[in-house]
């Protein structure tokens, strides 16, 4: 029996998530027998991103455009568009379509928008008050609150829609002074103000540019917080303290462009060895269970204290008391680079679009380096680089 251009598709569809070369070139055997499938060139461009081939995954993406596709497909290849030409480096295109992302997963958005009107697609001024509403992830609200602050630093009246993990910090570490996780609709309404959701501010204020403020650092915990955690850290003399972080938040782990970006505790286990370094963890949530004090790695005699806090500006107070931070792709990440802390990010081989395909350091924080997996799932291949790094690179203690 001959396969019709269906079953071939079919086929490669199903392998999409455990062999993308395969399925591929199963997915390529229905295309050339009908080459105007809209849907088979979108599976296309998932299995070729999968590989990180990635200009050939944008090329399949637009293939699938150009086609007629249904609403839904259309919704989601422009979502994988957008994120591969982020991710490739074509920022113009690429904001373009990323800032058409609440057609897939609405969100806060329809909310604002019946009671605010359309979206500003303009950098807010001083006439008239902002709200910006955050969105996505806590790391996402942590890379681009710099915009809010740059707003107030210019005399804008800034209110932020925050996550409620993250008030106090945005407030106290960062100093906006409107920050909230839930606002009264109507007392806002009264102020008139125009509003846009906060990641679209990236594009507006430069970032396509390479002009990023900020980039040294935006958050700054108490010292009277800094001081009460070293105190309660208990630091061995002349020893340096690493921060290590694994786990990012599992329910944003889901998608094609973030599933992978966290590593296992036990992956850390490859730092042991080395000399006058102690180590404390500030995971949190259920990837905590995964640590181990007494399998090779010097932890800090603080560690229970750091343990059973779950405040953001406390964890902030603990980085501002270690001298690196080494972290998976997550909120900590955002949080240590914000904070101007020297920070090690742990990125897979496909990273998310933020990080780009190469190099070892960011645009958007001045002092993180990029480590990055040489094939799918290379976790310990990235351990082993930051060993050797950190027996030959000699780091200055923080007082």
């Amino acid at each position: 029996m001959s396969w019709r251009a269906d079953d071939w598709m079919n086929q490669g569809g199903g392998l999409l998530a455990t062999n993308p070369a395969l399925a591929q070139r199963l997915i390529g055997k229905g295309l050339m027998l009908e080459p105007d499938q809209a849907i088979g060139w979108f599976n296309l461009g998932i299995g070729l991103h999968q590989q990180r081939k990635i200009s050939a995954a944008i090329k399949a993406y637009k293939r699938c455009l150009s086609l007629p596709h249904s609403a839904e497909t259309g919704i989601a290849t422009r979502n994988n568009l957008s994120q591969d030409l982020l991710l490739q480096g074509e920022w113009k295109l690429g904001w373009f379509l990323y800032n058409q992302r609440f057609k897939r997963k609405p969100g806060n958005y329809p909310i604002f928008a019946e009671a605010f009107g359309a979206a500003h697609v303009a950098v807010p001024n001083r006439e008239r008050p902002v709200l910006l509403m955050s969105e996505q992830g806590l790391g996402d609200t942590l890379q681009f609150v710099r915009y809010a602050l740059a707003l107030q630093h210019e005399g804008v009246d800034v209110t932020v829609l925050s996550q409620s993990p993250l008030v106090g910090l945005l407030r106290d570490s960062v100093g906006l002074h409107q920050v909230d996780d839930c606002l009264d609709l109507e007392e806002q309404q009264k102020r008139n103000p125009v509003w846009l959701p906060l990641m679209n501010l990236g594009p507006l204020m430069g970032c396509i540019n390479d002009k990023i403020p900020l980039t040294g650092g935006y958050v700054k915990a108490s010292a009277d917080s800094i001081a009460r955690w070293r105190h309660k850290l208990k630091r061995k003399p002349e020893h340096l303290l690493i921060a290590l972080h694994w786990q990012g938040n599992p329910d944003h782990e889901h998608s094609l462009y973030s599933r992978g970006r966290s590593l296992p505790f036990r992956e850390w286990l490859g730092l042991q060895g080395i000399d006058k370094v102690e180590f404390v963890s500030i995971q949190k949530g259920q990837a905590s269970d995964q640590l181990k004090t007494d399998q090779g790695l010097d932890f800090v005699s603080g560690q229970k204290a750091v343990s059973k806090s779950m405040d953001f500006c406390d964890t902030a107070a603990v980085i501002a008391n270690c001298d690196l931070v080494i972290s998976s792709d997550s909120s900590v990440a955002h949080l240590a680079g914000a904070m101007g802390i020297p920070t090690w990010v742990a990125l897979r081989w496909i990273p998310e679009w933020r990080w780009g395909l190469e190099g070892t350091s960011t645009d958007w924080y001045s002092s993180l380096k990029l480590f990055r997996q040489r094939f799918d799932g290379d976790w310990t291949g990235v351990v082993q680089t930051m060993k050797k790094e950190l027996e030959q690179i000699p780091l200055r203690r923080r007082e």
